[in-house]
């Protein structure tokens, strides 16, 4: 069995959690496209359509990285018992192989828990057919369990072999001491300990440079950046660390505290490293995703109750996601008054003017005009009556401004400057945790330096 044969199962892990990443995006994708129904009351009734696509989306990257998970499992072995218990790289396999197993499992278990939750709490669809609530309900639980129970029975109850526990040592005349003999062994323990340190120093203090440069958050490409920089650090400093373990007394890390503390803070780090990022990838992934929707906010409102005196009303508009530069206006009709006319600067937008003293009693309509951001012209009509003895009555109708916010919510399509902006870096990330933990934990599993 050669190096790359021992590789094989780190990387068909590592390749699965890029098709479940790819996955779990599309699945968020799709629930843009999930309308929530209200009936006449208000009341929230279900979804359009009933049967969410994501559960199975979110299914299949479960099942694609335990499946890639137990097998890889299984390889493992097979190249241990091949080549022997105590072989580093194919115990690193078997050992990354397992917590895969119990990340998916894990995993898993929450999405089922959570499609139970989601079906027992009471926010069941009224008027839900019997296959559609299958399908959307039961269905995805008894999927999500099956997948549970056939990796569980696959990586920890139906395996044939009966590896022994491995000694994790090195023979004593495994190294030629008198080749690594000298002072390289300081410079590299001192070299592990410094530049995982040394480098998330640099990355940090370039996010910050860049944060006061912009005076805004940081943008994900420079995220991109400093993970990079700190991945790198990270088995830069775990190459180190092995050179370190090789150079010692005896090659056993377990001969030397100083040493095997070196090998274990780059392990740590690396585990907690790809943890992080891979969140971060998860994250922004979504947030990518959302983005291609607009749901712009824009309410126009009667500061005051029924009854109130003409002379006392305030009306008001704000909103969100409105575009920058453009012009919002309010004004009455039937007589035509311009109350409003102003520039958005700034991404949230108020303003307030009241109604003019002297309108005549009768019947008048207040409107009120915005840019969404992605361009759409919004607009909003409020009715009240003054009466005879100057008291401004009017009416709310929450179902109206619901309806109106549901339809200025709208899927903008998808296009290469968004690609390259916010969904590319997300990957990117995801790539930089993967190959992280990939570098750290082959450097860390090589075989010793033998003598020849």
């Amino acid at each position: 069995m050669n190096t790359a044969s021992a590789r094989t199962p780190l990387l068909l892990i590592l390749s699965s959690a890029v098709v479940a990443w790819a996955l779990f995006m599309s699945g968020i994708y799709t629930d843009l496209f999930v309308e929530q129904v209200y009936n006449d009351a208000g009341e929230w009734i279900g979804r359009s359509p009933a049967i969410t696509v994501s559960k199975y989306l979110f299914f299949g990257a479960t099942a694609v990285f335990a499946a890639a998970a137990v097998i890889a499992q299984r390889m493992s072995i097979a190249q241990r018992v091949s080549k022997g218990i105590d072989d580093r790289p194919s115990r690193s396999g078997h050992r990354f192989a397992t917590l895969s197993i119990i990340v998916g499992l894990s995993v898993a278990a929450i999405i089922g828990i959570s499609v139970f939750l989601e079906g027992f709490s009471g926010n069941r669809q009224d008027g839900q057919t019997l296959l559609e609530r299958t399908l959307d309900t039961y269905l995805p639980i008894v999927l999500f369990t099956g997948l549970v129970v056939v990796v569980l029975l696959a990586a920890f109850v139906f395996r044939s072999d009966t590896l022994p526990k491995s000694s994790d040592r090195v023979p004593d005349d495994a190294v030629d001491h008198e080749e690594v003999a000298g002072s390289g062994s300081q410079r590299d323990l001192g070299a592990a300990y410094a530049v995982p340190i040394v480098a998330t120093a640099v990355a940090l203090i370039f996010g910050l440079v860049v944060y006061d440069a912009t005076g805004t958050s940081l943008d994900v490409w420079i995220w991109v950046v400093i993970q990079l920089v700190i991945g790198s650090g990270i088995v830069v400093g775990t190459i180190y660390g092995e050179r370190a373990v090789a150079q010692g007394p005896t090659s056993q890390s377990s001969r030397s505290r100083v040493t095997r503390s070196a090998r274990g803070l780059n392990f740590v780090l690396s585990i907690v490293f790809g943890a992080i990022v891979t969140g971060m990838a998860f994250g922004y992934g979504g947030s990518a995703i959302d983005e291609l929707r607009s749901s712009p906010t824009f309410t126009l409102d009667i500061m005051a109750g029924p009854g109130a005196p003409l002379e006392n009303v305030e009306v008001s508009v704000n909103g969100w996601d409105l575009q920058l530069g453009s012009t919002v206006s309010m004004a009455l009709e039937d007589p035509a008054i311009s109350l409003l006319s102003d520039t958005i600067v700034e991404d949230y937008y108020y303003e307030s003017r009241p109604l003019p003293g002297n309108l005549e009693p009768g019947d008048y309509l207040l409107t009120a005009q915005a840019t969404s951001a992605d361009g759409r012209l919004l607009t909003r009509e409020r009715e009240f009556t003054v009466s005879d003895e100057s008291e401004v009555f009017w009416v709310v109708d929450d179902m109206k401004i619901s309806r109106e916010m549901e339809e200025d919510t709208v899927i903008i399509s998808a296009n290469g400057l968004w690609l390259i902006r916010s969904l590319v870096p997300a990957l990117v990330l995801l790539l930089i945790a993967l190959s992280g933990v990939y570098f750290s934990l082959t450097e860390r599993n090589r075989p010793a330096r033998l003598k020849a």
